[in-house]
């Protein structure tokens, strides 16, 4: 099994609500189109759920007017961002099937409680792509919250054991420091998990903690996954030979 994360700001560009990145999308979906193993797809929210969530305050107790009007945006817009996924893939030749988060998830306190995985299972199974996504969901103590897209990576390594993991992401793996900002950033090429915690890694590319913040929810995945993989998506080649086992940016082992 291989669990793929396309993160937002992979995929869209955070400086622009709404926004996609068409070129990366298609140099996705082109690889997935020819793979063979079994393949999850999840992906974040980048500029169709970041942008709403800030503008409507949805944190903690979801109770006034204003952020339940938000709470219907996100809803929206998530399923817009997941419809313009699953056209590019098809467009490539997959068969992607979107499983909608509201509808397969709830949360406590923001952290994930219930997930229908057999829904994924059953979606493998048949031959589809199944496709997730960060979005609001119906929380047993807060009335709403954000689950992520990191957090719903988590669950999957948990249902898929030793399964390969792909962070898709707009720079070419975790580096000494941020490479948009330092030029004498050096890539890392590999890393074992023990290693992460101790790598600055700076703040590339997401309003939600960077790379660095990347990293805190990857050490999570020790002993779940057998290896996890860094890459860039912008890359027409780096998904391909990721997919094939090769490491054409950070490998995490």
């Amino acid at each position: 099994m291989i669990i793929i994360k396309a993160g937002g700001s992979a995929i869209t560009d955070k400086k622009l609500p709404f926004s996609i990145k068409a070129h990366a999308l298609e140099n996705m979906a082109h690889a997935l189109a020819d793979v063979k193993e079994d393949v999850i797809l999840c992906h974040g929210g980048g500029s169709f759920g970041h942008p709403l969530a800030i503008k409507y305050n949805i944190k903690g107790n979801i109770t006034t007017q204003e952020q339940k009007i938000g709470i219907s945006h996100i809803n929206l817009a998530m399923r817009n961002l997941s419809n313009i996924v699953c056209e590019t893939l098809i467009e490539a030749g997959c068969k992607p099937f979107a499983l909608q988060s509201s509808a397969c998830m709830t949360a406590a306190n923001g952290m994930l409680e219930t997930f229908n995985s057999d829904l994924v299972k059953k979606t493998c199974e048949k031959g589809f792509i199944p496709l997730l996504y960060g979005d609001a969901v119906h929380d047993s103590k807060t009335g709403f919250s954000i689950i992520s897209g990191d957090q719903i990576m988590k669950h999957l390594a948990i249902t898929f054991p030793n399964s390969r993991m792909i962070f898709l992401t707009d720079v070419d793996g975790i580096y000494t420091a941020d490479p948009k900002r330092d030029k004498n950033a050096a890539l890392i090429k590999e890393v074992p998990f023990s290693k992460l915690s101790s790598i600055n890694a700076g703040g590339t590319g997401d309003v939600t903690g960077g790379m660095k913040g990347k990293l805190s929810e990857i050490i999570k995945l020790k002993g779940l996954v057998s290896e996890i993989l860094i890459i860039n998506i912008e890359k027409e080649d780096a998904l391909p030979y990721a997919l094939k086992g090769e490491n054409p940016g950070t490998r995490i082992y």
